[in-house]
This record gives C-alpha cells, structure tokens and sequence, in this order.
C-alpha cells in the first residue's frame, strides 16, 4: 500500500504542465517565412537589377563608355549583388533557427535574431544608400554634362527624390513591417516559455 502511495506520489510530481493558453504556432511559422522569403525576394530583385546594369553597359553607345560612366556603373551593380549577399545570408540566418528545440532556446534564438538585425540596420542601410547615391551622382554627371543646366538639375532632383522617398518612407515602413512579424514570433514564444514555467 505504501508503494502505491509512493507511485502516485511520484506522478503527481513528474505532471507536466499543459500551456492553459493556446499558442499558435502554425503562426509563428507563417511569420517565419514572411521573414525569410522578404529577404529572398529582395536578394533576387537586386541580383537582377545588378545583371540589368552590366548588360545596359555593354550595350552603350561607344560614345558614352568613358571610364568614369563604365565605374560608376560597375560600382552600382556590385553594391546591388553585395546587398543581396547580405540579404541572403539574413534569410539563411532565419533558416538556421530550430523551431524543434524547447520553447526558452527557441526564444533566444530569435532574441539573438533581432540583436544582429538592430545591428545591421545601423549601418547597413545608410552605407548603402551613400554609396548608391555617390556612384549615381557620378554616372548623372558624366551622361548629362553636355546638356542644358536645368535637365541635368531636374534629373538630380528625380533621382535623389526617389531615393530619399525610398530610404525615409519605403524603407521604414518595410522596417516596420518585419518589427511586427518579429514581435509577434517573440512575444508567442515568451508566453509559451512563461506557461511552462
């Protein structure tokens, strides 16, 4: 008899607790991906802006193959396929984070997540924005310098708008939209970790 007391004693112990809070993990799954396949898509997008560029180069008017246009023009393709390296080596780092490990490991994996993104935003895109826009500058100045002041001005004006647009709204609003996706797989993931505790 004492032994069953003793058995019984023992389960009520090794009980585990069930989460009382449903998490949805086909959720953060999904977020997962959005995540990831943001980074793929974009790394694509600007491998095939940079192909686009060395193509348009070798197509130009023999005229305008000065070595300040063929520079500028190389330098803008390969600031595109380093960009996309960097984006592909973020979605890989998404990749690597292993949903199958415990709730509190699985957490500090996407809190370490964020920490690198924090960091590389800080200086991944202000970096690539300047150099864009110098090799831009340069690339403007020698197609358009034997044409009338205020065309050359207005293509500056065009282009410089379309990029501080892209940097101060675009880019922030996209900022924001993987904040959320990511704030959203963290804070299910604490409330998953807090239930089993």
């Amino acid at each position: 008899m004492e032994e069953f007391k003793e058995l019984e004693n023992l389960w009520k112990q090794s009980e585990t607790k069930v989460p009382t809070k449903n998490i949805d993990i086909s959720k953060i799954k999904n977020n997962r991906m959005k995540l990831k396949n943001t980074y793929i898509r974009g790394a694509i997008l600007l491998m095939l802006t940079g192909i686009f560029i060395l193509v348009l180069m070798s197509f130009l008017d023999s005229k305008l193959k000065t070595i300040p246009i063929i520079s500028s023009m190389v330098i803008i393709s390969i600031i595109c396929f380093m960009q996309a390296i960097l984006m592909l080596f973020t979605a890989n780092k998404i990749s690597k984070i292993d949903e199958t490990q415990t709730p509190s490991f699985h957490l500090k994996q996407w809190q370490n997540f964020r920490k690198f993104q924090k960091k590389q935003r800080h200086w991944n895109m202000p970096v690539y924005y300047i150099l864009l826009g110098s090799a831009l500058g340069v690339y403007f100045y020698e197609l358009l310098k034997n044409i009338d002041l205020w065309k050359m001005i207005l293509a500056y004006v065009i282009t410089y708008s379309w990029m501080l647009f892209a940097y101060f709204y675009l880019g922030k609003n996209e900022v924001k939209k993987q904040d959320a996706k990511l704030d959203n797989i963290i804070s299910e993931l604490e409330n998953l970790e807090n239930q089993f505790q």
